[in-house]
């Protein structure tokens, strides 16, 4: 069953088989360079739930003294769980640059993916992010933290990696995995 709104001429304003703007969605929004956290900061102030995954990694100076450093998982990106009206509110921030869309409607990515994300960074293995998809093959995970979720398997260097693909951004994030907590899907994407 097809929903849209009609304009009094008749013309349909949107279809909402494409895309339901009155349900809440994680958009991506695209930041300015080592903005990420003072958006984030500014966006939750505002009420907003924002989801900007970031790893800290120990990093040694010349004069060899360590410091622990906070790095975004996606460089100038910055998910918000948000309405499709509010896309254009956020925009107006000075940081963020513009919201990412594709074929002119906003890009937005699942929850299942953002689940996803969050539970690999709660695992604490290294996490790797890619800019370009690698071909492998599609499984879901049957055990463990990530159980039931779905992506592919690529092997590089004997190990099995598993990957979660953002298509919104054109990014994969990579977890070492054991094959053993694998089953191959006979659908592909």
């Amino acid at each position: 069953m097809r929903d849209r709104i009609i304009h009094k001429d008749g013309r349909a304003l949107y279809d909402e088989t494409q895309n339901d703007f009155r349900k809440r969605a994680w958009h991506v929004f695209y930041i300015r360079p080592r903005n990420e956290r003072i958006a984030k900061q500014i966006l939750a102030n505002h009420g907003y739930e924002v989801f900007c995954p970031a790893i800290h990694e120990t990093r040694q100076w010349k004069n060899r003294q360590r410091k622990k450093i906070w790095f975004p998982l996606f460089p100038n990106y910055l998910f918000v769980f948000t309405y499709h009206h509010e896309i254009y509110t956020i925009r107006r921030i000075s940081q963020v640059v513009n919201f990412v869309y594709f074929a002119g409607k906003p890009s937005t990515i699942t929850e299942k993916e953002v689940d996803g994300i969050r539970k690999m960074l709660e695992i604490g293995s290294l996490i790797t992010v890619e800019n370009q998809f690698s071909s492998g093959e599609h499984v879901r995970i049957v055990s463990g933290p990530l159980k039931g979720h779905e992506g592919i398997l690529v092997k590089r260097r004997n190990r099995s990696r598993f990957g979660i693909r953002l298509k919104a951004i054109s990014h994969s994030v990579f977890i070492d995995i054991s094959q053993s907590d694998l089953e191959k899907l006979k659908n592909a994407d």
